[in-house]
């Protein structure tokens, strides 16, 4: 089956990208925005999304289901799929392309494939499709993810990992353990910094020593709060991929402390659109400490 329609669940900040970069690229995109905030919206109006009405009419009507959604969403919306498959009795393809483990997508997977529907384990690497000038990595694994290859295109590169329910998730985790994962080690640096009164030095050092660092801090840095309350649940799937692979689940345990830290200040409650730009690393990390100590050591 060619696919011509396109569902995606969630859109918001990635999934209202990918909505983009498949309209444009001539498929319809469906969604349903029944029970999704203003904001989410605002952004499928902006992405030309179609709103069905109906969970059981994005199984209608949808040849591929897209699920882009913060990973604590992920197997809640499996179910609330593979319930509208079984009353529907349409079998659209479903790609959770979630920041999931592969011990996680495994068990989203296990309630699509129960549903009698084709399963396709997804990990999504860089930002959104279109957002800059080469395409987004799109990690796909399953006994049949073809489907997906329909979407390869100028913003989307759909890279196909094999068989095995797992290893697109996998690739995924690994990724980001690395990337948003440094980004949380420096935070927790830099705000430890700020507290022990040694900021000015740190900086300075990194300034020097360091400076492609430095200009990643800077530019990420002020940002963060803005993502961490979905990132809380990611840092903790990557743990867990971390310890199913024998290595240290720890790091990014404490990573997800640090986003926990990070989401419980005012700037979280801001959004991508209205932001303030013009506030600095330093009055972020000002902020920041404030509001420490973080999740485990107030345990303590």
């Amino acid at each position: 089956m060619t696919i011509e329609t396109v569902a995606v669940l969630s859109p918001g900040d990635m999934g209202h990208n990918y909505g983009i970069a498949l309209d444009k690229a001539g498929f319809r995109i469906i969604t349903c925005l029944d029970g999704r905030s203003e904001r989410t919206k605002e952004l499928a109006l902006k992405a030309n999304f179609e709103d069905v009405g109906s969970i059981d009419d994005v199984v209608r009507e949808g040849d591929l289901i897209l699920s882009i959604m913060p990973p604590a969403n992920s197997e809640g919306i499996a179910k609330e799929i593979a319930k509208a498959m079984e009353s529907t009795g349409s079998k659209p393809h479903f790609a959770d392309c979630n920041a999931i483990s592969p011990k996680t997508s495994k068990i989203v997977g296990t309630h699509i494939i129960g549903a009698g529907a084709n399963y396709i384990d997804a990990g999504i690497v860089g930002p959104g499709p279109g957002t800059r000038e080469r395409p987004t990595s799109m990690y796909v694994s399953g006994p049949n993810s073809k489907p997906v290859m329909d979407i390869n295109g100028p913003h989307i590169e759909v890279i196909d990992l094999g068989a095995e329910i797992g290893k697109a998730s996998a690739a995924k985790m690994c990724y980001a353990a690395i990337t948003k994962g440094s980004w949380t080690l420096y935070t927790t640096a830099l705000v430890a910094a700020e507290a022990l009164g040694v900021s000015e030095q740190l900086h300075s050092a990194l300034k020097q020593s360091r400076p492609s660092i430095w200009a990643d801090i800077e530019k990420m840095l002020p940002r963060l709060p803005l993502d961490a309350g979905r990132w809380i649940g990611e840092m903790e799937e990557i743990a867990e991929t971390m310890g199913a692979a024998g290595a240290s689940s720890h790091f990014h345990r404490g990573a997800a402390e640090t986003m926990e830290l990070l989401d419980s200040t005012p700037i979280a409650k801001e959004t991508r659109e209205n932001y303030d730009k013009d506030r600095t690393l330093q009055q972020c990390l000002g902020i920041f400490a404030e509001h420490l100590p973080v999740k485990s050591a107030s345990k303590n």
